[in-house]
């Protein structure tokens, strides 16, 4: 019907979905959502007739990447300290073999490239007279008893190391600190084939 000349007309105005205002700017909406009573569906810009019998939307679930991260690091800090404690490890008895260790004085003897088999030191009674402390090392060499020997006669027989007494025989040198004459020893050799065993005790 044509409205008469001279009247009103009045517009109605578009009809909107119950939550167009109140949810239109709410960030948490998103697109394909449905409203709570399941009658709206927001498109991203306004809400919609939704079909019938349709469902909400489940809620995204959250992303557990960062497990599968966490359990990586600590893969790695796991083998990272596996690998330093086994490294530390082989330091220390390298270092032990090779006479970082050693209880006997800087400035006594070392024979070159032995190494040691055992090292002991007995602190109190049944040391000489006069001392408080025993050191007894054991080492090997790949040299054979003779120029094992001679290396010690030359080195003990030099500084503030003098020998006392030489039993070729038995292979036993007796030596003594020439500034402290109550610091006694001995340096037992014991021939292996090729090889040698040099067994040394200090008395201090």
């Amino acid at each position: 019907m044509v409205p008469e000349k001279g009247a009103s007309v009045r517009k109605t105005p578009a009809s909107r979905g119950p939550y167009d205002a109140a949810v239109s700017s709410d960030p948490v909406v998103q697109p394909g959502q449905l409203s709570p009573d399941g009658l709206w569906r927001w498109d991203g810009a306004q809400w919609m007739p939704a079909a019938p019998g349709a469902s909400p939307l489940p809620p995204a679930r959250r992303s557990r990447g960062w497990i599968w991260w966490l359990v990586g690091g600590c893969g790695v800090l796991l083998v990272l300290g596996v690998i330093g404690g086994g490294f530390g490890i082989y330091s220390l008895v390298n270092r032990f073999q090779s006479g970082g260790f050693s209880c006997l004085p800087s400035d006594f003897p070392s024979y070159p490239g032995a190494s040691v088999v055992s090292e002991n030191t007995k602190v109190g009674a049944g040391v000489s007279t006069g001392d408080s402390s025993r050191c007894t090392m054991v080492l090997n060499s790949n040299d054979s008893a003779a120029t094992v020997t001679t290396y010690y006669e030359q080195q003990l027989g030099s500084g503030d190391w003098t020998i006392v007494s030489s039993d070729t025989a038995n292979g036993v040198l007796s030596f003594q600190r020439k500034s402290r004459p109550q610091t006694v020893g001995t340096v037992t050799l014991l021939g292996r084939g090729q090889h040698s065993e040099i067994d040394i005790q200090l008395d201090s």
